[in-house]
């Protein structure tokens, strides 16, 4: 978690030096260009709170042949709409490959700090979620281990207790 916060304070870092020129990008190369009024709306319904029809658009946005900064930004968009956790929309898979194709699209574009932050952090993500799913299948297999020496443990008391009465009873006849 920790990791995450410092990849994502980075992140926003990055990505406002990248807007301000200091990472070698001259500011004009990294203004986006004026949006269209379909990202404008998208980006609008998204600041009104609604991340549904927000991502639909941005998802329409992004299907479009024309790789421009309008699709590079609304590609960049929807990817952190799904690693919004107040959206309702989370979703880091989608997100990774949104960033990853914002990447590959646009290799050297405004976003290219964030995004590589944003897909390490997810990448981190993902290898924590197939771990923890390798420890619960793990936590399973003793918790059925568990419950087998259990019943085991209350047979061998039942065992035991019989034998006692057993030799009980032999003790009394002799």
């Amino acid at each position: 978690m920790r990791r995450l916060a410092i990849v994502l304070t980075l992140a926003a870092l990055g990505g406002g030096c990248a807007t301000t020129g200091w990472l070698g990008s001259k500011p004009e190369e990294s203004r986006p260009a004026p949006p269209a009024p379909m990202l404008a709306r998208a980006d609008e319904l998204l600041r009104q709170g609604q991340p549904l029809a927000a991502r639909d658009l941005y998802t329409r946005i992004t299907s479009e042949p024309e790789l421009d900064a309008m699709h590079a930004r609304a590609l960049y968009s929807l990817a952190r709409l799904y690693t919004d956790p107040s959206s309702g929309l989370r979703d880091y898979r989608a997100a990774h490959k949104a960033f990853d194709r914002l990447l590959k699209d646009y290799p050297k574009g405004e976003w290219d700090a964030d995004a590589r932050a944003w897909q390490a952090a997810l990448s981190d993500l993902a290898a924590r979620e197939v771990e923890l799913e390798a420890r619960d299948g793990e936590l399973g297999v003793r918790e059925a281990e568990m419950a087998r020496l259990r019943s085991e443990a209350a047979r061998l008391g039942a065992d035991l207790q019989r034998l006692r009465k057993v030799d009980l009873n032999l003790e009394r006849r002799r």
